[in-house]
């Protein structure tokens, strides 16, 4: 079995704006007398850096383990078998124009379980390439979207399990 995790450096950004985010807009609530529509307003953003914050923790204390049988995420327990995963989603979202800066992220579904995992959890690449060898084993159809960020990857999905349509 090969466990991968979250790294703090590739954490380290989101703990920063959350923090930021904590920072501009808390201390307005608590320590000044604001008009109540902007005391909601910031305490909702507030709240939403917040939420941020603890996304970011739980990621970091996530680890993924791999093996021949399928996937565990820990501590949440969620577990999945190869054999029977349905439906794998390699999308690519980008921040830029040109497409650079942008992050992967990795959808898996077997029976009733799902897991999303993103590309900047270390071992990303390897994690794709065994859903993507269980996905052909299983007779999967991929779709177009999905093959081509498996071949940015360097993985190269089975010509013969891509589906013409975007089943998002």
């Amino acid at each position: 079995m090969i466990s991968y995790r979250y790294s703090t450096r590739a954490i380290l950004r989101d703990y920063l704006l959350s923090g930021v985010g904590l920072a501009l807009f808390l201390p307005p609530v608590v320590f000044m007398s604001l008009p109540l529509v902007t005391d909601l307003l910031f305490a909702a953003l507030a709240g939403l850096f917040l939420i941020f914050g603890l996304q970011s923790y739980r990621r970091h204390r996530t680890r993924v383990e791999l093996s021949d049988d399928g996937i565990l995420i820990a501590p949440a327990g969620r577990a999945l078998r190869w054999r029977a995963l349905s439906k794998l989603v390699l999308s690519y979202f980008n921040v830029r124009r040109e497409g650079s800066n942008g992050w992967m992220e990795l959808k898996l579904v077997s029976g009733g379980q799902s897991v999303r995992l993103d590309s900047r959890l270390e071992g990303f690449t390897e994690v794709a390439a065994c859903a993507a060898r269980a996905a052909q084993d299983n007779g999967v159809e991929l779709d177009q979207a999905t093959v081509t960020n498996l071949a940015a990857l360097g993985i190269h999905a089975n010509e013969a399990a891509v589906s013409d349509g975007d089943e998002r």
